[in-house]
């Protein structure tokens, strides 16, 4: 559930006893330059005033800027970094078309559809507009590794246009540094170990920026609790009008790669200052299991590699998408269905996985193999499923739109032979098998009527399924 790096803009602003900020800080809200000068009187009345020119008072702001920056991050800029003042509509524009052209289609509608029928976004969701609201309200500027380049909305405050370029100029030093924007480049099957990656740049970049910040305090952002930048992040998002309309999924799925990379980025600063940090990067984390487990990133630990599921046999059979989604996306998953704590745990003890959505004209189907360290944590994945399975069911019989949390002890006793199936109206059958230390889940048929989704399947089959797709093992 990799959201496309540029996207990635959630504000945050921190108050953990070193006092708030005057006006509001954004991770990735960008800079603004002074205002222009008044445009020279023409010399001729019936002619107009030649424009300023924007982009050379930004590339000195920017210059500035970095010169700063590069002191903090204690990275020497190895070149220029332009700027350019855009509006905040042609911002979301850019970042529009950048998406839509990287990004093929199907990997966009596949995720959305992986997110309906896992129970976690309504059936009318829609990835593009819903990202689209996002970066309407909060996007602010960002750096863009292909031409080297700070756009910066014309409409900040001085005090955002600080913080922002803080942010936004450790990404262009990252990418001077270790080839940021190539890492980023959308590739099949690899929105794990890109989400690793997107997690350390921005925990690196915000740690940065938070040193800025507590500079006159005569602090540093490793003296801060790391919980603190979550509860602010998370905090900062829900504020923004926009965020109402997203689902919580989606916004969870943003805030994580500021909190889990700076949880990193604040690991290594403490065992050795920055350039820990640039060691972090010469071996970087290749899944989110490293992120989230700087142990295991020390130990090379890296997960089993799966196969993409089999399709049902009574079900759509055309892959429509397939990907690896890591420990970080398991978790973000749970968190719809538990406290986050709890969460964690669940999701912890990661071994590899592989997901898949298939479809057939209107028919669609999920399913998604997962493995696990130990038969006993598969069968916690088991139960942590179940109350998603138990409460998805639940809400799509009422129509509830608020999460509805299912206890253990239910998830429990529904798992306990194994497996767990519920009906669902809308999306199909949920189903859930585990077998040793392996977990599949299946989810549909449905079919995507103009009216609205509707179930195409039943629980006998999405059981059978799940228990072939399980049994496949290795590739």
């Amino acid at each position: 559930m990799r959201i496309p790096a540029l996207v990635v803009l959630a504000a945050l602003s921190l108050s953990a006893g070193c006092g708030r900020s005057e006006a509001r800080p954004s991770v990735a809200a960008p800079p603004k330059p002074p205002p222009p000068a008044p445009p020279a009187q023409s010399a001729d009345p019936a002619r107009p005033a030649p424009a300023q020119d924007h982009d050379t008072a930004a590339d000195m702001v920017v210059a500035h800027a970095l010169h700063e920056v590069s002191r903090l991050r204690e990275l020497p800029p190895k070149g220029p970094v332009r700027g350019k003042l855009v509006s905040r509509a042609g911002m979301v524009a850019h970042v529009r078309r950048d998406m839509l052209s990287e990004v093929p289609a199907d990997a966009m509608l596949g995720q959305a559809e992986m997110m309906f029928a896992l129970g976690t976004v309504p059936p009318d969701f829609d990835y593009e507009r819903s990202l689209m609201e996002l970066m309407t309200a909060q996007l602010a500027g960002f750096y863009e590794p292909k031409d080297k380049t700070m756009y910066l909305s014309a409409d900040l405050a001085p005090s955002e246009r600080k913080m922002t370029l803080d942010h936004e100029l450790v990404h262009a030093l990252q990418d001077q540094y270790f080839g940021l924007g190539s890492l980023l480049d959308y590739r099949a099957d690899a929105s794990d170990s890109q989400s690793a990656v997107h997690a350390l740049a921005e925990g690196g970049a915000t740690s940065a920026m938070l040193d800025a910040m507590l500079a006159p305090k005569g602090k540093r952002a490793t003296d801060l609790p790391d919980n603190a930048v979550g509860i602010e992040a998370r905090g900062s998002i829900e504020l923004s009008p926009a965020a109402a309309k997203v689902p919580d999924i989606l916004k969870r799925s943003i805030v994580s790669a500021y909190v889990d990379g700076i949880r990193l980025v604040h690991w290594a600063r403490r065992r050795g200052g920055w350039a820990a940090v640039d060691a972090l990067w010469a071996h970087r984390p290749t899944t989110t299991e490293q992120l989230l487990h700087p142990e295991k990133l020390l130990a090379h630990e890296v997960g089993d590699s799966i196969a993409v599921p089999l399709p049902d046999p009574a079900g759509p059979s055309k892959v429509l998408y397939h990907d690896v989604e890591g420990e970080q996306s398991v978790r973000l998953v749970f968190e719809g269905w538990m406290p986050r704590a709890k969460a964690a745990k669940a999701a912890s003890g990661w071994d590899g996985d592989r997901v898949a959505v298939f479809r057939d004209g209107r028919r669609i189907a999920f399913a998604w193999h997962l493995r696990y360290d130990t038969r006993e944590g598969a069968q916690e994945w088991l139960e942590a499923f179940a109350r998603g399975v138990l409460a998805t069911a639940r809400a799509d019989r009422t129509g509830h739109a608020d999460p509805i949390f299912v206890g253990p002890k239910a998830a429990h006793a529904a798992a306990k032979g194994g497996s767990v199936c519920r009906a669902r109206r809308l999306a199909g059958p949920f189903a859930v098998v585990r077998s040793g230390r392996d977990v599949a889940v299946t989810a549909g048929p449905y079919l995507r009527n103009p009216t609205g989704p509707r179930s195409d399947g039943a629980c006998a089959a999405a059981l059978k399924w799940a228990r072939a797709v399980v049994a496949r093992g290795h590739p």
